[in-house]
């Protein structure tokens, strides 16, 4: 009989798309892939639904489908509020799981478990383990309860100093150098004042008033810049030219509420400056603080966090409004990692006696939300382009797999999975339009200056609706309510009228015709209670539950995890490796993301949650007869 594991570890890329790793490794590279597939079972068709981020993470740490943890959507619907899609909040809270948790169930049996980055997983209701932030996408930033696509950091997140107006940043100019201290060895140097405001702060940062000075080190114009928290040279942050990063610099940031002070780190890239200094852009990242996203509080002393940044969204909204380019995203990815790696490193080295470890890594998928499209263009050069920046993603993600497995060591079990995977963008349905066509919905297109709204500009809610003239209302990727009276604010239907209305809003969704394309985009429209064949239907689900075609989604949320259109897939990818797992084994048919957790309390030996609801994998096991 083959021995049991004597631990466990999970690693999650978000969106990694299975035939995409699959057509990078036939091209040659990623090593540490290749290995661990040779090393294990590769498992390229796994299925969850809805194919978005908070469920499919909810599903992977609980062993139960979405009906019965409760996470059935990105977004999350509280009860008693208007079913406005602008009152929903980002579905990233632990508290609102109603499954139990594989490391909350192991904790109860004295197992010491390691959790990283891991979405749904903050607040921690452990007591022997160790919890890094995971209330949102990426480390030290919380989305949790928050409206809409809010989201806020530890610190603060990115901006960019810059003579041209941004949303994100602040607008100055130069002008000749006054009143400083220890100058360079130049003539003329110019300086900007900056007032710092620091943006998404969980706690309000005090504004600052920072100093940029620019000179000329030879005779072909402007073309270095120094930024100093005073008018002291000496004390500069860092001196650059352009298309060169800063090194992470530590600074003092006050709380506005108590005065406290806390260490940040950042770093800078300048990414312009004229010779006349008229033109000038300095992206600045955001600032990574060090404590209030770990628990315990004292755990943090185990980390060493005065080098790294966390370089969340990977810069995507700084690229989306033009700040930055695409070899600086690539950039940022390594900063990601380094932030990952080191904290895993050090927790891990820490804590030797380890049970369980769980950590979630999302540059992948913010890559696909900014370039799949590319990946299908017809212009070989942006096709190339695209191409590039994913394999330099995969090779990230693939440096940091070959670290973990040297970490972990041969005895643990290792599981690597993705979440969901994503297809090109499509056509956009406006789901409001196909109910509103049929006289169930009424609206108004929408103006934002909001510069994060830029994300749902691509999905679809492009819209303001006016639920008190609706009979029916779009919410979320995949759910439509009947705006019942008295049940929601400014519902209009009479309860005896509940099922006539569904019955139109299913038939109206069906029979619905893309204005673009003229074909009907939705797949199926079912009951709500007709959808708990596939693991919805539950208490976060609207009256009808609706899925699209593959080829009219943003991405993804929206379809089936058997759905293919173009380069992209929805199918997620399951690997296992380690004790009692055979060798370079390629398992033919599907299997369901609610079966990870079975799998490796199975091969461990330790206590399934209580409400898991898959089954370990006996196929990919060389003695699947552990229990006899």
């Amino acid at each position: 009989m083959s021995p049991k594991a004597k631990r466990a570890a999970l690693i999650g890329y978000d969106c990694l798309i299975p035939k995409r790793l699959e057509a990078m490794l036939a091209q040659g590279g990623l090593d540490n892939f290749r290995k661990f597939m040779a090393e294990g079972s590769f498992i390229p068709e796994g299925y969850n639904l809805p194919t978005v981020t908070p469920p499919s993470w909810a599903t992977i740490c609980t062993g139960a489908y979405p009906r019965t943890h409760g996470v059935e959507d990105y977004y999350y619907y509280h009860e008693g509020r208007s079913l406005d899609y602008k009152e929903t909040s980002q579905a990233f809270g632990s508290d609102i799981l109603t499954a139990q948790t594989i490391w909350d169930a192991w904790d109860k049996e004295g197992k010491k478990c390691i959790v990283v980055n891991y979405p749904m997983s903050w607040p921690s209701h452990m007591k022997n383990g160790i919890l890094v932030m995971g209330q949102g996408l990426s480390p030290a930033e919380t989305r949790w309860p928050l409206h809409g696509n809010e989201h806020k950091e530890f610190l603060a997140s990115e901006s960019v100093i810059s003579t041209d107006y941004y949303p994100m940043g602040v607008q100055g100019r130069f002008d000749d150098a006054k009143g400083w201290k220890n100058l360079p060895d130049c003539d003329e140097p110019l300086e900007m004042e900056v007032k710092m405001h620091f943006k998404e702060s969980i706690e309000p940062l005090k504004d600052q008033v920072w100093y940029g000075l620019a000179w000329e080190s030879g005779d072909d114009g402007f073309d270095t810049f120094a930024l100093c928290p005073e008018k002291d040279y000496s004390k500069a942050f860092f001196t650059i030219k352009v298309g060169q990063w800063s090194e992470p610099v530590q600074h003092d940031f006050t709380i506005a509420a108590d005065g406290r002070t806390e260490k940040g780190v950042f770093r800078c890239k300048l990414m312009q400056l004229s010779d006349d200094a008229e033109e000038f852009k300095l992206y600045v990242s955001g600032i990574a603080g060090r404590i209030g996203f770990i628990s315990p509080a004292s755990a943090a002393d185990q980390i060493d966090l005065s080098k790294q940044i966390t370089a969340n969204d990977i810069g995507l909204v700084a690229y989306l409004h033009g700040i930055i380019d695409t070899d600086t995203v690539c950039e940022l990815v390594e900063f990601h990692s380094a932030w990952l790696w080191n904290t895993v490193k050090c927790l891990l080295t820490a804590n030797p006696d380890w049970d369980l470890f769980y950590m979630h890594s999302h540059p992948i998928d913010w890559f696909y939300h900014g370039w799949l499209s590319e990946l299908d263009s017809k212009d070989p050069e942006v096709r190339a382009r695209a191409e590039k920046m994913e394999r330099h993603i995969y090779t990230v993600e693939d440096r940091l797999l070959g670290n973990l497995m040297d970490l972990m060591g041969e005895e643990t079990l290792m599981c690597v999975c993705s979440d969901h995977g994503a297809t090109p963008m499509g056509p956009i349905l406006n789901t409001a339009h196909a109910l509103k066509e049929a006289g169930l919905c009424s609206y108004e297109p929408k103006k934002s200056e909001n510069y994060w709204d830029i994300y749902e500009e691509t999905e679809g809610f492009n819209y303001v609706l006016d639920v008190t003239k609706s009979l029916a209302v779009p919410q979320r990727y995949m759910f439509v309510y009947v705006n019942l009276k008295g049940k929601y604010p400014g519902g209009i239907v009479e309860p005896e009228d509940y099922e006539n209305v569904r019955d139109r809003i299913i038939n109206a969704l069906l029979d619905y015709k893309h204005p673009e394309t003229g074909e009907r985009p939705v797949l199926l429209a079912v009951r709500k209670e007709d959808a708990q064949v596939f693991g919805m239907g539950g208490a976060q689900a609207g009256d009808v539950v609706y899925v699209l075609k593959p080829e009219y989604m943003a991405e993804h949320g929206y379809g089936l995890p058997t759905g293919e259109s173009g380069c992209g897939s929805l199918k997620n990818l399951l690997m296992f490796r380690g004790p009692n797992i055979k060798k370079g084994y390629r398992y033919p048919r599907p299997r369901w993301l609610a079966d990870i957790v079975p799998t490796l309390c199975y091969i461990t030996g330790n206590p399934v949650p209580a409400d898991a609801e898959g089954a370990p994998i006996y196929q990919i096991m060389e003695d699947p007869n552990l229990v006899k």
